[in-house]
């Protein structure tokens, strides 16, 4: 407790202060000599106990007490005087005197005295607190209130009676406009930012613009999302205050930059707030859907629409035949191309662009389940059914389809490279059948649906082998097949394995062999006899 003593003798100043030193240690006391030094003091200290004498040059104690009531100053003044006198004591508790005490002072008269002024600071204290939060209470209950019943009003549902409860509201009276706000934060971040908070920042910088009042938006809004909507009082939307506006949102969105994405959609003016502010809402939340494209900056205003937007009809022709090239660099510059297309500079809506695109993707999967795996064909569902439903900016959207159709690209590569490594073996099986005839390069591939030079090099690149190379020693084999039956002459066995010159097949036979056809014959028909 802050104590003041008040009197004009040291000697019995100093009695005061050391007998209230020695009961009450803990508690702070200054001094006065007289009412004038009091008052000051009683102005820069704001002692809860005064103990003052009464006969003091210049201000005596009662003046002090008739000043200290005209000033306004709650305190417990203790009227401390050597005159016994009634007279005195009735003036002083006329005057607003907590008590009178007679000098010399007892001891335990001025302990009880300090412990009643101690215990009823207490008692007021706790009282203060206890209406505190009464009034905190019922603003709370008023405000939550009041957000009800405009969220109502704001959404159509206003019952005839509500109606006339907003007409109250004079401000609603006048012209204005809806100021939607959506604050998007990380959806693992906890609890995310407060909400009062949020309200109370939007509400003081919109009243920059005009007379603003913020409702906060909860029920059904999806994770990792605040909002609010502001109506504010305008005369009318004019460039200087559209500048304004995006001055303001520039601000907030640096304030909450820490928390998260702020964005803004703000409605058409209206010439009566009470009439046509629930249309004026409902546009502004459409407006702030087109934050989605990163270029409108946070802001947008419903005006700033076309009218035509979304009339584009989606083209993914390139997207597809780009999945089936080697580069799939082309794949995302497809990608890019058609969105950018559909995405009409920022005027399609955002939700008919996130349904093409999903569409695309589950076309994809459609088409190729035979030839994607387990893993290109959940990504494409997955992104698809949620993750396009759930971005929130044009630059997220381009991210995961292109994340997607990096997926399927691999994996339309690798089962063309797997069809081709069947293709190659499957070749080489029909070559070694048929051997006796004349095979070519052109009519091979002719046979098996290729390309004479893409299947030429296919067969190199999988093999290590050229197919000239994959012949001949398919021949090869076949011609140690039938020298050793010995059944057949040499010529015959060179018709056999495709050769019409005798003399070339045993040329290539000792090349490959290192034998001539007789010399190899001869060796594997002396190693028989020796067994």
């Amino acid at each position: 407790m802050r104590i003041l003593i008040v009197d004009d003798e040291p000697r019995h100043l100093r009695g005061m202060v050391h007998l209230i030193g020695r009961l009450r240690p803990e508690d702070q006391v200054v001094t006065a000599k007289d009412g004038l030094a009091a008052m000051e003091l009683v102005k820069s200290q704001r002692p809860e106990a005064i103990l003052t004498d009464i006969r003091m040059p210049g201000m005596d104690g009662l003046e002090f007490l008739e000043r200290l009531k005209v000033e306004g100053v709650r305190t417990r003044v203790v009227m401390v005087s050597a005159y016994n006198l009634f007279e005195y004591a009735q003036k002083a508790v006329r005057h607003g005197a907590y008590d009178y005490l007679l000098k010399p002072v007892e001891t335990d008269k001025i302990a009880d005295v300090l412990s009643r002024i101690d215990l009823l600071l207490t008692e007021e204290k706790e009282q203060y607190r206890e209406e505190e939060e009464r009034q905190h209470r019922l603003k709370l209950a008023s405000s939550a209130y009041l957000s009800r019943l405009m969220l109502s009003w704001l959404n159509g549902g206003a019952a005839l009676e509500e109606l006339e409860e907003l007409e109250r509201y004079e401000w609603l009276q006048g012209s204005g406009a809806a100021v939607y706000s959506e604050l998007k934060y990380g959806r693992d971040s906890g609890g995310g930012p407060d909400s009062s908070l949020f309200v109370r920042a939007l509400e003081q910088a919109w009243c920059k613009w005009g007379d603003a009042i913020t409702v906060p938006l909860g029920g059904m809004l999806e994770e990792g999302l605040l909002a609010a909507v502001t109506l504010v009082t305008l005369e009318r939307l004019t460039p200087e205050n559209r500048e304004q506006a995006r001055s303001i949102s520039r601000s907030l969105a640096a304030e909450w930059a820490s928390a998260g994405q702020l964005a803004h959609g703000i409605g058409p003016e209206c010439q009566s707030l009470l009439a046509e502010a629930p249309r004026s809402y409902l546009a502004a939340r459409t407006a702030n859907s087109y934050n989605f494209y990163d270029f409108r900056q946070g802001l947008l205003f419903a005006d700033e629409l076309g009218s035509a937007a979304g009339a584009v009809a989606p083209d993914w022709g390139r997207v597809y035949e780009a999945l089936f090239m080697e580069d799939a660099a082309l794949v995302q510059e497809a990608c890019l191309e058609a969105v950018c297309q559909l995405a009409e500079g920022g005027q399609a809506s955002p939700m008919r662009l996130k349904e093409q695109a999903s569409l695309m993707l589950l076309q994809i999967r459609s088409d190729h389940q035979d030839l994607l795996g387990k893993r290109a064909g959940q990504i494409l569902t997955d992104t698809a059914t949620l993750l396009i439903h759930s971005c929130r900016s044009y630059g997220e959207l381009i991210d995961l389809l292109n994340h997607a159709l990096r997926e399927v690209h691999l994996a339309l590569a690798l089962s063309r490279q797997d069809k081709g490594e069947a293709v190659i073996a499957e070749c080489l099986d029909w070559i070694e059948h048929h051997t006796k005839e004349n095979i070519t390069l052109e009519r091979t591939a002719e046979l098996f649906h290729f390309n004479p030079s893409y299947f030429s090099t296919l067969i190199k690149s999988k093999t290590g082998k050229t197919f000239s190379e994959h012949v001949t020693a398919a021949r090869m084999k076949r011609a140690k097949e039938l020298l050793a039956g010995e059944q057949l002459r040499i010529y015959e066995i060179s018709l056999e394995c495709g050769f019409q010159d005798t003399k070339y097949f045993c040329r290539v036979f000792k090349k490959v062999h290192g034998l001539s056809p007789k010399a190899y014959q001869h060796v594997r028909s002396q190693r028989k006899r020796e067994i």
